[in-house]
């Protein structure tokens, strides 16, 4: 069976001589796997386009064993992202939350669309790239299915007090009046950013915007709780932090 879909480079590992198994998040199959035959050979057709986090429209031939990719139109290679050692790091990240949360043989727009749109802000350097990681996390984790309670106080309703409390185990948002033992204390600020994050329409996401000195507390809620939610470290997220640092 062949089918075509838009695509996005996720992993690369050579096998064999010049070949190399790739991983994808394709739109329309969610994560898969496809061999590219000779790929690593630079006159190759697909040497350009199999690289990582190339995006096109990949064109897939599937059998009862294997699926393979022999031809590409080529639309973006985030080149940008090669500028520095954190940056590439941080898209390796992203990377690495995709191949493990995102769905197989089943459509995946909305994570093609937050990944692509996270790495053309990081490559172009438009954004700044804790915010990126905040916004990432926290959005994925809400498409994924633990999108966290932050409507209100989980005891009284309240919408806002300065500051609130949020539950990073559980997910839900405390007053100043019901203050929780393991709570973070979190200016209304973080809260907006948050709420943003979580609840605006994709083409409004990354217009975000909050005080610098308000970034560390966010970047750290939301790293903690996607952590939480998915059930397990990265060893991307661990040097791309200790490059951070």
């Amino acid at each position: 069976m062949t089918f075509n879909t838009d695509a996005i480079v996720l992993k690369i590992v050579k096998t064999g001589e010049s070949d190399r198994l790739i991983t994808f998040l394709t739109r329309d199959r969610g994560v898969i796997k496809a061999f590219a035959g000779a790929a690593e050979r630079p006159k190759n057709k697909l040497h350009m386009s199999t690289n990582l986090f190339c995006y096109g429209n990949f064109t897939f031939y599937e059998n009862a064993k294997t699926v393979k990719t022999e031809e590409c139109d080529l639309t973006e290679t985030f080149f940008g992202l090669q500028k520095d050692i954190e940056t590439l790091s941080l898209a390796q990240y992203f990377n690495e939350l995709i191949i493990e949360t995102a769905p197989r043989e089943t459509q995946a727009n909305e994570y093609m669309r937050l990944l692509l749109n996270s790495l053309y802000f990081l490559a172009e350097g438009k954004k700044n790239p804790r915010l990126l990681k905040a916004v990432f996390e926290l959005r994925l984790s809400s498409i994924i299915g633990y999108m966290p309670s932050l409507v209100a106080c989980k005891s009284c309703g309240a919408f806002e007090t300065e500051p609130m409390y949020f539950n990073i185990e559980t997910g839900e948002l405390f007053c100043r009046d019901c203050i929780q033992k393991d709570a973070v204390c979190c200016p209304l600020e973080v809260i907006a950013a948050m709420r943003h994050i979580v609840f605006s329409e994709l083409n409004k996401l990354f217009a975000l915007q909050i005080n610098v000195g308000k970034i560390p507390l966010l970047t750290q809620i939301c790293e903690k709780y996607l952590i939480m939610s998915v059930g397990k470290n990265f060893k991307t997220l661990d040097f791309y932090k200790a490059i951070a640092n």
